[in-house]
């Protein structure tokens, strides 16, 4: 509503954030907005779980595994269009 520009960036979780389902209704919600720059996918990592057990956090994506590069580039196509 305020024109400010914005840059999207989507963490893709396997099995949460991956499916192509998923992927298209965020690019519908993307295309609804008039002020996306730029949209970035940014594959999840497990590097920071080590700080939730040091905290004694219960770390809910435990076992989760980064996605492959077959589904990053995946969600990159479905996603990152050359509107922006």
């Amino acid at each position: 509503e305020q024109g400010i520009p914005m840059w999207i960036r989507h963490v893709l979780v396997p099995g949460i954030t991956d499916n192509d389902e998923y992927l298209k209704r965020t690019r519908e919600f993307i295309d609804s907005l008039d002020t996306v720059k730029k949209v970035e996918v940014l594959p999840y990592h497990t590097l920071g779980e080590y700080k939730w057990k040091e905290l004694g956090i219960p770390y809910k994506l435990e076992g989760v595994d980064p996605p492959s590069e077959e589904r990053v580039q995946n969600a990159k196509k479905i996603l990152e269009f050359s509107k922006y």
